[in-house]
């Protein structure tokens, strides 16, 4: 692909776009995996402290978020005569592959603070290899195609794939947790590497080895170089960007806090502090969004390319405020099967952030690349990447500072406090309002003084 030119770096086919979708499909994984095994096994099982938790979980994603800008830079500038892209997604799989699988070998004799430690150790190298194959996977989505309609295909059909890949991630752990394994430790274990080798590995792979990525051209335009710092500030002086830093935020960070309480709400306050049941309804209702979220896909779609990128998310922000009224009533002890209208009401939201946000972020990326005659793609995927990632951090850090506020003791079981039980459900119902009001008002601020991005 030569720089500022246009055109795509492969001819799109549908072989293109699945192997593009699987690559996706594996970065869910990375991106949710360890989250979704060790809140069940570190702090309800083994009952760590939610607030040491949250900082175990979250010092990993901030400084893959931090080392995204840098990851972009290389990439961008990766003169591999097998592509920019390509040589980082194919190496990176199969060390987070690796570090994966061992982040589950914790042994089970250690104290709690210990296998807290080591799972804190591992997840930072592990964080740090997917970063190198997140960043470099992202570019490689925008610069697979530059038509704007073929972009929001391609971006369905790596929703599909992510779909797909949220339908079996919640049940993770109730499958560690089946009685065929002698403990819950070597179900993790099991579970961990059939994960690192066939879904990290063998899956995420499969872009490197059937999407051509050519090589950029750096002696025309080695003049126009900048400093990681200048790209990056480059890139957000692009008022796209900055909307989209802004919706990631209030939707990955705010309401992504809100909807982790989900979990504590089925499992304490629906079943009584039955983690086995409450795990299993917790995936029942992972699939139903996932299975909702594969329905709305040709909907957002559809929306996006007939009324605009910007009024679709504002009609789709608007559907899930009235959804997140509707989670006091559904998360109630008794009437279990209610939780499959949470889904219906508000999982076109996350269909959004993985088909409009995208686009919008390569639409984005071709505006500098007109005004600057650079192709920066690896920058502009490195910082969606890290503010998707200070977001998730931040919604991590959050929900366990509020556990402890609130009263939580994981020691407790069932006999968690009313009080303690109330705020987990106003956090889940006005966590999922307000951010969608405020997106919504944003985003018509955005229209009123940008008519031209729409």
């Amino acid at each position: 692909m030569k720089i500022g030119k246009h055109s795509a770096t492969t001819e799109l086919t549908t072989s293109n776009k699945l192997a593009l979708g699987s690559g996706f499909f594996c970065l869910f994984f990375l991106d949710k995996a360890s989250e979704s095994l060790a809140i069940p096994f570190y702090q309800m099982t083994l009952g760590v402290d939610p607030f040491l938790f949250s900082v175990a979980l979250t010092i990993p994603i901030i400084f893959s978020a931090f080392l995204g800008p840098f990851v972009g830079q290389m990439s961008d500038n990766c003169t591999s005569k097998f592509g920019r892209r390509r040589p980082f997604i194919l190496i990176a799989a199969w060390v987070s592959a690796f570090l994966f699988g061992v982040m589950w070998m914790v042994p089970e004799h250690w104290s709690t603070d210990a296998q807290l430690l080591y799972f804190f150790f591992i997840s930072l190298l592990f964080y740090t290899a997917s970063t190198f194959f997140i960043v470099p996977l992202t570019s490689l989505s925008y610069e697979i195609t530059h038509d704007a309609h073929q972009r929001i295909k391609v971006m369905e059909t790596n929703s599909y794939f992510i779909k797909l890949a949220s339908l079996s991630i919640q049940w993770l752990y109730p499958l560690a947790a089946l009685s065929i394994f002698s403990s819950i430790f070597v179900g993790i274990k099991v579970v961990g590497w059939f994960i690192a080798i066939f879904v990290i590995g063998v899956i995420g792979t499969l872009p490197a080895r059937f999407i051509k990525d050519e090589a950029v051209e750096t002696k025309k335009k080695a003049t126009k170089k900048l400093s990681l710092l200048q790209n990056v500030r480059t890139i957000i002086s692009v008022p796209l960007m900055r909307l989209v830093f802004v919706i990631i935020f209030i939707q990955v960070g705010l309401a992504a806090y809100a909807a982790k309480m989900d979990y504590y709400v089925i499992v304490y306050h629906m079943f009584d502090g039955d983690i086995t049941e409450g795990a299993i309804w917790k995936a029942v209702l992972s699939m139903g969004y996932a299975i909702i979220a594969v329905i709305y896909i040709p909907i957002v779609s559809l929306l996006s390319r007939r009324f605009g990128k910007l009024t679709a998310l504002k009609l789709i922000f608007t559907m899930t405020a009235i959804g997140g009224m509707g989670k006091w009533f559904i998360y109630t002890p008794g009437v279990t099967w209610l939780l499959l209208l949470d889904p219906i009401l508000c999982s076109a939201v996350w269909t959004s952030m993985t088909i409009i946000l995208p686009a919008l972020v390569a639409e984005a990326s071709d505006q500098d690349s007109k005004i600057n005659e650079i192709s920066r793609g690896g920058g502009f995927a490195a910082l969606h990447h890290w503010i998707a990632a200070l977001s998730i951090m931040f919604a991590i850090l959050v929900s366990g500072i509020s556990l402890n506020i609130i009263g939580f003791d994981a020691n407790l079981g069932g006999g968690q406090s009313l009080n303690s039980l109330q705020s987990m459900k106003i956090i889940l119902t006005l966590g999922t309002i307000i951010p969608s009001v405020i997106a919504v008002f944003i985003l018509s601020r955005y229209q009123k003084h940008y008519l031209a991005t729409e």
